[in-house]
């Protein structure tokens, strides 16, 4: 038990980490290859989802504390996010007529739009980056 930490908390830890990166990336890459028809966006969240889980395991064996973890694994969510976009980019037309066609009644073109999987992206760098520096001041402190 490194810094206090329950056996029960450390697994929290690990199964909710693994929960909450894994499950959007692998619902969100297969709908949208279901939808696009194309296999680029299976290949981003298989690809995604196995650098997710080597990251997660390679922050708890280390010991690092939570708000480290928190901050790598959302700049890693971050760039995960800006490749999506790039593949939004690259699949657009295609993308929105799939929406268009297969889910009409919950379309709406931000869901295909590249800036908006950008902003994502933006939101979760900064938010690595705080708690990464939270995590270097705490531990100056």
């Amino acid at each position: 038990m490194s810094g206090g930490r329950t056996p029960r908390t450390l697994l929290w830890s690990w199964y909710g980490g693994l929960l909450a990166g894994l499950l959007p990336v692998l619902l969100l890459g297969f709908a949208y290859s279901a939808i696009a028809d194309r296999l680029a966006f299976v290949g981003w969240a298989l690809v995604v989802a196995a650098a997710w889980v080597a990251l997660l395991y390679h922050a708890f064996a280390a010991g690092w504390p939570a708000a480290r973890r928190v901050g790598a694994m959302a700049l890693a969510a971050a760039a995960a996010f800006a490749a999506f976009a790039w593949l939004e980019v690259e699949h657009q037309e295609v993308l929105e007529l799939g929406f268009r066609a297969e889910l009409p009644a919950i379309y709406h073109p931000v869901a295909t739009r590249p800036a908006a999987a950008g902003a994502l992206a933006a939101a979760l760098a900064l938010l690595g980056g705080a708690a990464l520096l939270f995590s270097l001041r705490r531990r100056t402190l």
